[in-house]
Formats: structure tokens, sequence, C-alpha cells
């Protein structure tokens, strides 16, 4: 009996045995899982927040006054997209004066120049870096903003939209900011048109270089330095120059990129705000011509203090560079002046055609042309030149555009060639 009786509590035994060991892993196995949620779930949290504060254009700092800094500065991606022949070079010009003295750093500003990288990225959707690339950034995670010029960047005016949408995203990548970032594109306005169409053609004319995508040259590099003068008496006017696009026994001009790009400042703003999704400032130059542009640029849009006469007010003594890359020496256009009044036409339709599309997402400053008419911006006038609402479908894009001043050079070139026949 006292032996049975062992025998039962001996098996009793090990049963609670067996039970505490099994509740034991039970539990172990159910920490170590509430563990790995618990890791899982902080994880989740920091990605949130690292996204949260990527995406609101400021990385986190150790240094509390940089975090401080950061509050209090609102950092911006300014991008300057020319157009070409716009005063683009003054503009840059001044920006990296205000650079180089220092002055923009007091401001929490960076200028970034001309960068082979971003024309290799806006005209072939390369990747790159751009130089400086650590030194930047490390300003950027310090709170500075970046302002960018080159007017390169209206090429991508003359790209077919996924072209665009492709190249702009390189070219935003190639830009040392983390994360994504709201870009402020700033793009000018000229006027009269025919006058700003007349100067690409003289620039093109007096270029030695400047190849692809506006041209190709005819000549290898070292026969071009030497027989551009010789050829200078076959310089093409103005008429036959967009007729066909040549310069004989020197170069051939993609005269249907430059029209598409280089003067067709709305279709570059249509491009930026539709394919690169950036917001667009367009300044009428033509308003700001009393207030010059490069003072336009960095006291209306980067918005540093400024005096009325756009003298920086703690720098009141820092001048700024006047346009030193006007080309006004005679040359043959080779178009009668009713031409002229033609092609004026012709560019300001175009003009229309993208100023209807894209005229409620674009802020415009200094308006005083008469496109402006209708949009919310200083244009005390009240003349709806393009009348988008009853003809937005009856204006021609850049393709169009372009036919049509080719077919009227063309027109006025065989004029010239007739007359010089006579003679």
């Amino acid at each position: 009996m006292a032996k049975r009786t062992k025998e039962k509590v001996t098996a009793t035994a090990y049963k609670v045995l067996f039970f505490c060991v099994c509740a034991w892993s039970a539990w172990c196995i159910l920490a170590l899982h509430l563990s790995e949620i618990g890791t899982k779930v902080e994880n989740t949290a920091s990605n949130v927040e690292e996204w949260h504060t990527r995406s609101t254009a400021v990385v986190r700092d150790d240094d509390d006054d940089v975090k401080e800094e950061q509050k209090q500065h609102q950092q911006r991606l300014v991008v300057h997209v020319g157009p070409h022949k716009t005063g683009t070079t003054t503009i840059q010009r001044y920006l990296n004066k205000l650079e180089k003295k220092g002055v923009l750093r007091n401001y929490k500003w960076h200028y970034i120049g001309l960068s082979a990288c971003m024309k290799r990225a806006i005209m072939n959707g390369a990747d790159c870096k751009i130089q400086q690339w650590d030194d930047i950034k490390q300003l950027w995670r310090k709170g500075f903003s970046v302002v960018v010029s080159m007017e390169m960047f209206d090429y991508a005016a003359a790209l077919s939209d996924d072209e665009a949408k492709d190249n702009i995203s390189h070219l935003w990548n190639s830009l040392p900011t983390p994360g994504p970032v709201m870009v402020e594109t700033v793009v000018m306005y000229r006027t009269p048109r025919n006058k700003h169409l007349v100067s690409a053609w003289k620039q093109h004319m007096a270029s030695n270089g400047q190849n692809m995508p506006w041209r190709e040259s005819l000549l290898s590099a070292e026969e071009r330095k030497g027989r551009k003068k010789i050829l200078m008496s076959t310089m093409p006017s103005f008429a036959e120059w967009l007729c066909d696009g040549t310069w004989p026994g020197f170069a051939k001009y993609h005269t249907d990129r430059i029209f598409a790009a280089q003067i067709n400042p709305f279709g570059i703003a249509n491009t930026y705000h539709e394919q690169g999704g950036a917001n667009v400032t367009m300044v009428d130059m033509a308003g700001a011509e009393n207030r010059d542009i490069a003072g336009a640029v960095v006291c209306d849009i980067l918005r540093l203090p400024c005096t009325a006469e756009k003298t920086l007010v703690d720098f009141p003594d820092f001048e700024r560079p006047t346009d030193q890359n006007k080309r006004d020496e005679p040359m043959t256009l080779g178009m009668s002046d009713e031409d002229m009044t033609e092609m004026e036409n012709i560019i300001r339709q175009m003009d229309c055609y993208y100023y209807c599309r894209v005229k409620d997402d674009i802020n415009v400053l200094y308006a005083k042309d008469q496109i402006f008419g209708d949009n919310d911006s200083d244009n005390d006038s009240t003349v709806n030149f393009c009348q988008c609402a009853e003809n937005k479908m009856n204006y021609a894009d850049a393709n169009q555009s372009f036919k049509l001043a080719q077919q009227l050079s063309c027109r006025a070139a065989a004029r010239k060639s007739e007359s010089t026949s006579d003679k």
C-alpha cells in the first residue's frame, strides 16, 4: 500500500514538473514574440517619423541649435530655368558674387551655378551628382535654402511629355536635398516676342560652340577656329536661318527646338508644372524693368531684405552687375516690318496656347503685358488678351507655331532672293 502511494506521489510530482516546464516555455515564447512585435512597432514608428521629416525637407540633426534654426527658417529650393536671352547671365553673376562674398550665407542661402552634371540630366536623363555634393548636403541639413540658375533647363520644353518627366526627375535627383522637396521654378517672360526670337538668332550666330542640342557643326573643332571669320560672308539672315536652319559650310541648327524652348516661357512653365510637379513663378521683364531682373530675383524671389530700389538692406553698397550680354550690333533680318508684326502674332498665339493651360497654376510678378490681363496678379489691365474660355483650342502649340514662323521666313527669304536676282 505504501509503495503504491509513493508511486502516485511520484507520478503527480512529474506531472506538476512537466506542467511547470511547459508553462515556463510558453511564457518564454510569448515574451519573445511580444518583444519582436515591439521592435517592429518601434521600427515602423521610426520609419514614419523619418518619412515625415524628409517630406518636410528638414533632416534631423543632433545639434539643438541647428534644429532651432531649421524651425525659424523655412527651407526652399528655387530653380531659375531661363529661358535663353532673358538676363540669365546677369542674374547668375549677381548670385555668384553674393555667394563668393558670403552675403547669401548671411541669409542662409546657397547658390549652385553652372553644372555639366545638371546639363546632362536635363538633356539626356543622366544620373549624376553635382560637385561638392556632400558639402551642400550638409548646408541643407543645417537649414540652408538652395537656389540654382541655368538657362539650359529650358530645353525640357522641347521634349515629349514622357521625356520631360523622366529628365526633370533626374534633374531633381541630381540636387543634394534629402527626401521629397517642393521645387519652385522661376521663368522670365520677355517682350516684344519677336525681338526675343531675333536675340536668340544673334546669339547663335555669334557663338562658336554650344552644339548639341541646338545645332550640329559641319566642321571639326579645329576647323571652326579659323574658318568662322572666312564664312562670315555666308552668315544667314534671320529669315534664312529660320527658314532652313543652316549656316552654309558651318553649322546646321535645330531651329524647331530653339523655337519650342528658348522663346517659349509658358511652354516651359507648363512643362515644369505638369511633368516636374513644381510651383512656377513667371516674371514679366517689362514690368520689372525699372527694378532690374537680378534685383527682382534676389529681393522678390529669394525674399532677402531689400529697399524699394532693390538694394540689400544690410549691404547697401553692394553693386549689382549690369547686363553685359546684349548684342545690339546691326545684322540683316531679311524681313519687312509687316513680316515682323506677323511673327509677333505667331509667337503670341503660341504663348496663348500654353498660357491658357497654365494660367491658374502660376504666380506672376510685375505683370504688365496684356497677356496677363485675366491673371490674378498685380496687373491693372482688364484686357483678356488670350480669351482662353472662347479660343483655348484655336491657338497653335510650339510645333504648329514653328511651322507658321518657318513658312513666313521662307516667304521673306524668297522675296529677298528674287530681289537680288533682279538686280
